[in-house]
């Protein structure tokens, strides 16, 4: 079939208003902040309802051309999972399916479609009450159910009761084009049905035994492309006190975190390197290394809360409890108070921001991230400091109720400089490598890197995950080239 005709097909679709073959338009979906090979759609396509998805999966199905699903137009975008592998492809841009479809304040959960972002979705929630469990200060163009498919940890590890949260219920269209939805969504009845019953799509589990929405998550769009999804939501704090420590030694800071989680006494909590932290809230790289250098190395915040009448109640005795901890432990030398104020820090946890905070400091980084137990974080640290002693970023993030931890190294660099750009690529391949041999579980390998994690893994677990590429997308249309799913 000739490029015209396909190009026709597609117009029938979707209307030429929603596609596009401007090679401008197209050089900007080529490329991203990785260091995967630069390679141009052949078409975008914007669709703006279900149909025009399945149509253009079935006729993908039909004519063997590769489908890249995106959800927000405005980058950057970071990990190479959006860059065509194959020639003949065309990224699917979600980005105007963007309605918030359901709030219900009352089961805590919001209904949305993929072109809905960070920074359209806090404010409308925050408006009634709600708010969205974020990760750390997103972008605010980010999709956000881009962010809860891809797993990214969120900052309050007491309501992280499963790796899949805050994600519930999806509608999702498999490579074949056929339509599926998960959890309590399956029915009975159709999703209008069921809310007019008082039913929210609030259990993920299901239907029968099976959990796709398990097999969707983490897939980076290469077994099928969301159309909506439901989110966990929670009522915003009346009271919230920040607590932030400071020591030039992580066990100690590590051992008061441990102590926190069991007692589930806290909302917010994290650790951040100097570097990190004056990242997060400050906006100039000269700010940002004034302010780096006044900190300790590293720096345990925390923010306790409380809501409705008996919030002050709540407040005294959590922050009792916290400051007998804190004593037991022999830690109040490390409270801080002055060096960034309380609201900024709440800020930066509860809001997007426009200008991605890793950026700041030298306008490009690649991060190495990977998840982790508590006993072998300083074995990590050891590790990756030895081969980067400057402009290393740092984040620790406990989840899933602090049974493991979200460990994040951030290595900045000028990527004008294409010597440090070619020397930042070596070093992150040979760390990486480096850690996945001291036993880091890489859950979320994008690009480059999924190569060496697939490399490690046994080779019945990639025969199983094609197996399961080959039940839902047969004919490999849908970003084929991600994890170990072949070019």
């Amino acid at each position: 079939m000739t490029e015209d005709i396909l190009y026709q097909k597609l117009v029938s679709i979707c209307s030429s208003k929603y596609v596009s073959k401007d090679p401008n338009i197209l050089k900007k979906y080529s490329k991203d902040l990785s260091f995967y090979p630069e390679k141009a759609p052949r078409y975008v396509v914007w669709p703006t309802n279900t149909k025009n998805i399945e149509e253009i999966l079935k006729l993908a199905n039909e004519l063997k051309f590769s489908v890249i699903p995106i959800s927000s137009s405005s980058g950057p975008r970071h990990h190479g999972d959006t860059i065509p592998h194959k020639d003949n492809s065309l990224v699917l841009d979600l980005s105007n399916m963007k309605k918030i479809l359901n709030i219900d304040r009352k089961n805590r959960v919001v209904m949305i479609e993929p072109g809905v972002t960070f920074g359209e979705l806090i404010p409308e929630l925050q408006s009634k009450g709600l708010r969205l469990l974020i990760p750390l200060h997103p972008r605010g163009s980010k999709s956000v159910l881009t962010s809860a498919l891809e797993r990214e940890p969120i900052t309050i590890p007491r309501y992280h009761w499963d790796s899949s949260d805050p994600l519930l219920c999806t509608e999702v269209f498999f490579g074949t084009g056929d339509l599926f939805r998960t959890g309590t969504a399956a029915g009975p009845g159709t999703i209008k049905q069921q809310q007019a019953a008082g039913q929210a799509q609030v259990n993920p589990m299901g239907p029968t035994q099976f959990s796709p929405f398990r097999v969707i998550q983490g897939a980076q769009g290469s077994l099928g492309i969301v159309t909506w999804a439901t989110l966990k939501l929670e009522l915003i704090p009346t009271i919230q006190k920040v607590f932030h420590l400071q020591s030039n030694t992580i066990p100690e800071l590590l051992d008061l975190q441990h102590e926190l989680l069991k007692y589930r006494l806290c909302d917010e909590l994290l650790i951040l390197n100097n570097l990190n932290l004056a990242s997060l809230v400050k906006k100039s790289t000269e700010e940002i290394n004034e302010l780096s250098e006044k900190l300790k190395k590293w720096n345990l915040i925390f923010i306790i809360a409380g809501r409705g009448k008996l919030a002050a109640d709540k407040m005294s005795y959590l922050e009792g409890d916290i400051r007998d901890i804190i004593g037991d432990l022999r830690l109040n030398s490390l409270l801080t108070e002055g060096i960034i104020n309380d609201n900024e820090i709440i800020q930066v946890l509860s809001q997007a921001t426009q200008d991605p905070w890793r950026l700041r400091l030298k306008g490009g980084y690649q991060d190495i991230f990977f998840i982790t137990n508590f006993e072998k974080i300083s074995e990590f640290i050891s590790i990756v400091e030895k081969e980067v002693p400057r402009d290393l970023g740092i984040y620790i993030q406990p989840i899933n109720q602090g049974t493991s931890y979200y460990f994040e190294f951030d290595l900045f660099y000028d990527p004008t400089n294409d010597g440090q750009k070619m020397a930042i690529k070596e070093k992150f391949l040979e760390i990486s490598t480096k850690l996945m041999d001291s036993g880091a579980f890489f859950n979320r390998p994008y690009g480059i890197l999924a190569k060496e994690v697939y490399k490690r893994h046994d080779e019945s677990t990639q025969m199983a995950l094609k197996k399961v590429k080959k039940i839902f997308d047969p004919n490999n249309v849908l970003n084929p080239g991600v994890l170990c799913f072949d070019e």
